[in-house]
């Protein structure tokens, strides 16, 4: 009687048995054992021990023992021992892989909860998951359903075994050749043959125990393999909660709920923005899931297949195949009517959208396919129960035929030959579509258009009624003023100025644009420190503003600053800042802990070291309670793991009532907020009227599912705000960020959006309406530059109306690129403080000029409103046809040409001194446009660029001088009163001249009854006067 053995691996010497010293494969020797288990055949240990002498007559031991081999005989697997030493090593890997993701939930959800949104994070969560355990689970039902229901029917088939032999072949396991030949190759032919046995229910018959184990281990296989396959779809739909959150929270599109349609189908707009990207998502699973099915069911009846072919497995098996097969077809007809709702986003004709070509062949070639995978669904499921294969076949050869026909070649031959020699008037509807539909998505609709001239010559007169627009001429572009302000006003070498923002404030009463800059904590410098108590508690956050008028320039060229230094201070009627500690902001800051025993460097005060505090350095301790707190011992145990910061754990400086700021940057808190808004790459910094400060940040809801709208490639644009493709977009929600204590708020600023209602439907709570924005943070809204950007380009071409004008590509704009030069810096749309025409005051504007693409001229400008009740609104301002207005590209052109300008540039460049010149500013005056732009210079001396020159130019003169008000006496050749805005003299002799001009201009405002100026002019006078007599003290005449 033949004992079984364990499987072995033979691991002995060659030269044992044959007298060589090479070691045998393996991997071979594996194989050999493997393929004698499934023949049925013995092991050479155990050949041999029958051949020694077993009395075959002898009865086996109720339970075969293995036996020890010979020497080069093999090596039993036994199981090993377990001990605590063993484990670690396992318990560790699933430490490392398990504990991981606790530990950055329960963190994450610790930051939520310093945020005041601890309920937002557990609801986003219990929403993916929720929708992860939902599918996963569905998907596991069903795929356990039919392979338990294929179990079924296989037993009762007989699932390849003895009942089956009339119809097997002969062959049997011990008749196969081997699976591994004599020179170890394996044979190809028979690994569907090894397949077979290992999921055949029969194979216990010649296998005994060990082929029922492994029946299991197939068995076990496909129920694996049907866990990955649901975890696979639950993590698919889980990755678009987004989708389905709107889409259980869809609303109408317009606001009152009269339905706005789409030309082609007649569907509100909400069914594409909402419904249609759910239903895609569903047929697609629904297809991976019947398809997962389908192999999982065809490998749980290989047997009987592969034993007998497909025509001859009893009618149960194949009506189960059939029936997941057609499931796959009845879905992917179903596609196809997706695929008719999807061509409102078609780009095979002139204009986005639904097209003559799609209308006349597509839409019909469709539904065609549609009715010819449904026949195959049926015929399918006819074939399994009458194995008639034929119509089946005619189906799929008329179906494959249909899809090249209808999707390719009927609808490229209608466009060809019907639409090409006629194509605007077949395509002129579906262009007109077009037109309405992209205005509609990106706001068009709601822009005004007015007529300007701009070639009315320029006057003193003129430049008289305009003197609050040329008070707040932009003197200063913030690129180079950020480089000035680094440093004259970093103070340490620990701060920074990241970014200047442009706005209006309240000064003595007038509004007045000016620049101003966060002196924040560089992490980077800072973190330079050597110990981590400087690192992480002394060196806690930024302090203070710099605030320049955009036409305020100091003597030597230098920026005019009206709140400068530590702790800032605020001249010229500028605004108070109390509470000037900036533990939040725009750079990239590392986490810190504050109330910590040591306390937190504050600002130097005298000649402190500059490397740590000394006892000449203010201290403070933050006083907010948005932190997270380290009370507890699990509370640093916690972040000291996420942090990856042993230091948090044992450091003596942690105290109970320490905090951990985290997550400081604005970009990050907002967006980890509502993940689903697209943040303007650029918030700005705002004081608050009691002395505060906080960050505004623009937020954008987008879409790529807008019917019939242009698609715009946010690639063109250089803020890096949109990061997809889009065909929808709305300047709908506003943040606002303490930088102090944190607090973020969310509102609402088009209450028409309807993905902005959508999604307040989904959190409510997290998006305020806008009313509630305190009043002080609200006179700073503005409409968003990157979404002004995107909408423009849109407008660029579909200012357009008429579908023939739009179809000839005559009248297509662009924004111009920069000014001609290398010294100049790239052109962007600006902010700026203007009267625009028809208006009475002035007011805050962003304006972007736009030319045709064919030539440089100006063809057109745009403004959007910002104040007030005029806030959202966007004017298009448009030259006549008829005229030609220098563009920006002209102008600049003409300024490289000037003689003067020209030489002293090139004298400036041949001594080493860098030269650049700011945005060319296109300021509307009354009905004629000047050109400014400043002129900066930074010599070998000099670490930063210094205002030297402001250039003038109107269409037909163009001149520049050390102020605006000279600069603009030479473009009209004088009798312009000076609206501020140069460089202040301080020496002697220049001081008497600007007393001079300052008495002349108040005469001048006094004969012409302007008694405001008058005594502006006066006071202005006064403080020169008393610089003078400063200067003169102690002189003798």
């Amino acid at each position: 009687m033949r004992l079984r053995e364990p499987l072995r691996l033979r691991t002995g010497r060659k030269g044992e048995q044959h007298g060589g010293d090479d070691v045998t494969d393996p991997f071979k020797d594996f194989l050999e054992e493997l393929e004698r288990r499934r023949s049925g055949g013995e092991s050479p240990a155990a050949e041999k021990a029958n051949v020694d002498g077993a009395d075959e007559s002898t009865p086996p031991p109720s339970r075969p023992r293995a036996r020890r081999p010979a020497s080069g005989g093999g090596t039993n697997f036994t199981r090993p021992k377990l001990s605590l030493r063993s484990l670690f090593i396992p318990i560790l890997v699933g430490l490392f892989f398990i504990g991981g993701p606790i530990i950055g939930l329960l963190t994450d959800a610790r930051w939520f909860e310093s945020l005041g949104a601890g309920a937002l994070f557990w609801q986003r969560l219990q929403i993916q998951g929720t929708l992860f355990v939902v599918a996963a689970l569905a998907s596991l039902v069903l795929l356990l359903v039919t392979l338990l229901l294929a179990g079924v029917i296989a037993r009762r088939q007989g699932g390849g075994g003895a009942s089956d032999a009339r119809q097997a072949p002969s062959e049997t396991r011990q008749d196969r050749p081997p699976l591994v030949n004599e020179r170890g190759q394996i044979r190809i032919d028979g690994i569907g043959d090894a397949l077979r046995d290992l999921f055949t229910s029969g194979a216990g018959a010649n296998l005994g125990g060990e082929g029922s184990a492994v029946v299991r281990v197939g068995s076990g296989a496909l129920r694996v393999a049907a866990v990955i396959v649901a975890l696979i779809i639950g993590a698919q739909v889980a990755a678009n909660w987004e989708a389905i959150s709107l889409w259980q929270h869809a609303v109408s599109f317009d606001p009152s709920g009269t339905p706005v349609v789409d030309p082609a189908f007649g569907r509100d707009i909400s069914f594409y923005l909402f419904e249609l990207p759910i239903l895609r998502l569903a047929q697609g699973i629904v297809v991976t899931l019947l398809l997962a099915g389908t192999i999982l069911t065809a490998l749980r009846y290989l047997p009987s297949i592969g034993a007998r072919g497909l025509g001859f497995v009893g009618a149960l098996p194949r009506l189960h195949l059939a029936l997941l097969v057609g499931g796959i077809l009845l879905a992917t007809a179903y596609g196809y009517q997706l695929d008719k709702l999807e061509l409102v986003y078609s780009s095979t004709g002139v204009a986005t959208g639904l097209s003559y070509a799609d209308q006349a062949a597509r839409l019909p070639g469709l539904d065609i396919l549609t009715g010819i995978a449904a026949l195959a669904a049926a015929f399918l499921v006819g074939a399994a129960l009458t194995r008639s294969t034929w119509p089946l076949l005619l189906t799929g050869i008329v179906w494959l035929g249909a899809s090249g026909i209808f999707g390719g070649i009927y609808p490229e031959f209608v466009q060809r030959f019907q639409v090409q020699p006629n194509e605007f008037a077949l395509e002129e509807p579906y262009i007109a579509n077009n037109i309405k539909m992209t205005r509609l998505a990106f706001g068009l609709d709601g822009w005004s258009e007015a007529q300007y001239d701009g070639e009315a010559p320029l006057t003193p007169e003129a430049i008289a009624n305009d003197a609050a627009t040329f008070a707040d001429a932009r003197l200063w572009d913030y690129r180079p003023l950020q480089q000035t302000l680094d440093q004259l006003q970093t103070v340490r070498q620990y701060y920074n100025f990241s970014d200047v923002d442009v706005d209006r404030y309240v000064i003595n009463g007038e509004q007045r644009l000016v620049m101003l800059s966060a002196r924040e904590l560089n992490p980077q410098r800072a973190l330079q420190s050597s110990t981590w108590v400087n690192r992480r508690i002394a060196f806690t956050h930024g302090i203070g503003v710099a605030m320049v008028p955009v036409a305020g320039v100091a003597s030597g060229g230098l920026p005019q600053l009206i709140i400068r230094d530590i702790p800032p201070v605020s001249t010229d009627g500028a605004p108070e800042v109390t509470e000037p500690r900036i533990y939040f902001g725009e750079l990239d800051d590392d986490w810190v802990v504050v109330g910590a025993k040591t306390p937190e460097f504050d600002y130097p005060v005298g000649e402190g070291v500059e490397t740590g505090t000394t006892a000449t350095d203010a201290t403070t301790s933050w006083s907010g309670d948005g932190g997270i707190s380290l009370k507890t011992f699990a509370d640093r145990l916690l972040f000291a793991a996420r942090l990856g910061d042993f230091n948090l754990l044992i450091s003596d400086q942690i105290t109970a009532e320490s905090q951990l700021l985290w997550r400081r940057t604005i970009s990050e808190r907002i967006s980890a907020l509502a993940p689903f808004v697209h943040w303007d790459s650029d918030p700005y910094l705002v004081i608050r009227e009691e002395g505060g400060l906080s960050y505004m940040v623009d937020g954008y809801t987008v879409s790529d599912r807008f019917p019939n709208a242009q698609f715009f490639d946010p690639s063109v644009l250089a803020s890096g705000s949109f990061d997809q493709s889009l065909n929808y977009i709305r300047n709908s929600i506003k943040a606002t960020v303490d930088l102090y204590t944190g607090e973020t708020k969310l509102y609402i600023a088009d209450a028409a959006d309807p993905l902005a209602r959508a999604w307040s439907g989904v959190f409510p709570g997290l998006l305020h309406p806008l009313d509630e924005m305190p009043q002080d943070l609200r006179a700073h809204l503005r409409v968003g530059e990157a979404g002004f950007d995107a909408a423009t380009r849109v407008y660029a071409r579909y200012h357009v109306t008429d579908p023939q004008t739009f179809y000839r590509q005559d009248d297509v704009w662009t924004v111009p690129g920069s000014a001609a030069g290398s010294q100049s810096l790239p052109g962007e749309a600006y902010y700026v403080r203007v009267r625009l025409p028809g208006q009475e005051t002035t007011e805050f504007a962003l304006i972007q000029p736009l030319v045709p693409t064919s030539r440089p001229n100006m063809i057109a400008w745009v403004a959007a409103r910002n104040d007030g009740e005029n806030y959202g609104q966007v004017v298009s301002y448009r030259f006549p046809k008829d005229t030609s207005v220098f563009g920006p590209s002209q102008v600049g052109a003409r300024i490289d040409a000037d003689p003067i300008i020209s030489a002293q540039t090139t004298l400036w460049d041949q001594s080493g001194s860098l030269v650049t010149r700011g945005n060319l500013i296109v300021t509307p005056i009354g009905n004629t446009l000047v050109y400014l732009q400043p002129v900066y210079l930074q010599s070998t001396s000099s670490s930063f660029p210094e205002f030297q020159k402001i250039v003038a130019a109107t269409s037909t003169k163009v001149v520049w001088g050390d102020t605006l008000a000279q600069a603009l006496n030479l473009l009209v050749g004088g009798g312009v009163v000076d609206p501020g805005g140069g460089t202040e003299p301080t020496d002697i002799s220049g001081l008497v001249t600007r007393a001079s001009e300052l008495y002349t201009q108040a005469q001048d405002a006094l004969r012409g009854g302007d008694f405001g100026l008058y005594g502006e002019r006066i006071a202005e006078l006064k403080r020169v006067l008393d610089t003078l007599a400063e200067l003169t003290a102690g002189t003798t005449p």
